[in-house]
């Protein structure tokens, strides 16, 4: 006699999810048995097998979906990369046109619990090298304290992650003014060891208004074992959201770097603000910065657009890049136009084209530069 159909479909449910780990053709064999001993019919075990099926593909399309930001042991440990190949070729005569390997780089991070955080960020094109490698612990969205080796809160287009970059390089003045390729402390990738609070607070339409950033670094840079020096740098940084899709923040970064020739300890202070908008395809971006060095004060600024003429596809960026390295010094100004083309393979796969029309003050130099890079990030 055959059992209600109520309590066969409990028992079911009850041998299908207890041999929930057996392979398939175990789990037919059960379905099998369980018809011919008329706990089942034909019906509802095509039912169950139909269903099965379902979640099956479901699952293999979520692991496809998610094969480019793999996931070992759940939340707790993130693998992904950057790897990034230019071809540069130059105007200027004596300078040899170059492959090279912008950037190979392997991020490992995770979140321990709802609390505790970490990341450790490899670099391996050229000189191996670590970039971060730090903790980072949530009370709130308005309480966040960071500890170990990061960027510096300084500078919107530093704080950019390279593989968002609109354009191959950064502008002049934030390359000379947020430790990075022509600062006087050395190119330090953005970066410095250190620790930081910030937090996100005012919630209105379920965005915050205001984001601030409050850091005490050495001032030495990055991969160092010690400091150069006993003063220790204070970086802040503050952004509001007045309408959706728009920042505005304002930075200041105090400190003191040991530099020159003979090195010697030296004041190394910046200012800068910046602005972004990005509504539809359009994207608008703005950066003024100031710093002194020494006794030597230095500005620059930028303006740029980028806009997707096919949407997530193609897009055409343009950008204004004037920078000062002496303001006492007459005619010292180097201002770079800079025309680019985007194209989106997918997701991960982008091919960035630039050509860089170099202007000096006085006399012009024949270094215009034209730029090809394959990005792919998994």
């Amino acid at each position: 006699m055959k059992l209600p159909y109520i309590i066969r479909t409990a028992i079911v449910l009850a041998i299908l999810f207890a041999a929930f780990t057996s392979k398939a053709q175990q789990n037919e064999d059960l379905l099998n048995l369980l018809i011919k001993k008329n706990v089942l019919t034909e019906r509802e075990a095509d039912s169950i097998r139909a269903d099965q099926a379902v979640k099956e593909q479901a699952k293999k399309d979520k692991e496809k979906e998610n094969q480019h930001g793999i996931t070992i042991g759940s939340r707790a440990l993130q693998i992904s990369g950057l790897i990034q190949t230019e071809y540069e070729g130059f105007q200027q005569t004596g300078v040899n046109n170059t492959f090279l390997l912008h950037r190979a780089r392997l991020d490992v991070k995770g979140d321990i619990n709802d609390n505790w955080n970490y990341e450790v960020y490899t670099e391996f094109a050229g000189t191996t090298k670590l970039l971060d490698a730090y903790t980072t612990y949530k009370i709130a969205d308005y309480l966040k304290f960071t500890a170990g080796q990061f960027k510096v809160p300084y500078s919107l287009e530093s704080l950019i992650a390279d593989s968002q970059l609109d354009f191959i390089d950064r502008s002049q003045v934030v390359n000379a003014l947020s430790g990075r390729s022509s600062d006087v402390i050395g190119n330090q990738n953005g970066r410095d060891i250190g620790i930081q609070v910030n937090g996100s607070f005012a919630k209105v339409d379920g965005r915050y208004l205001f984001d601030y950033t409050l850091g005490i670094f050495n001032g030495a840079g990055y991969d160092v074992t010690t400091d150069n020096n006993n003063h220790k740098d204070i970086v802040g940084r503050f952004s509001v959201h007045p309408v959706r899709d728009l920042t505005i923040s304002g930075d200041f970064y105090n400190g003191q770097g040991n530099y020159g020739t003979p090195a010697k300890n030296q004041k190394r202070n910046r200012v800068g603000f910046d602005a972004r908008y990005v509504i539809g395809g359009l994207a608008l971006q703005a950066e003024y910065d100031k710093g002194t060095d020494g006794i030597i004060k230095r500005d620059g600024w930028y303006g740029q657009a980028t806009y997707f003429v096919i949407p997530k596809k193609l897009q055409l960026a343009a950008k204004y890049d004037t920078y000062d390295p002496n303001q006492v010094t007459a005619n010292v100004r180097t201002n770079y136009y800079t025309g680019g083309v985007n194209y989106f393979f997918n997701a991960w796969a982008r091919l960035a084209i630039d050509y860089l029309d170099r202007r000096e003050a006085v006399t012009q130099v024949k270094n215009n530069i034209f730029e090809a890079q394959l990005q792919l990030t998994f």
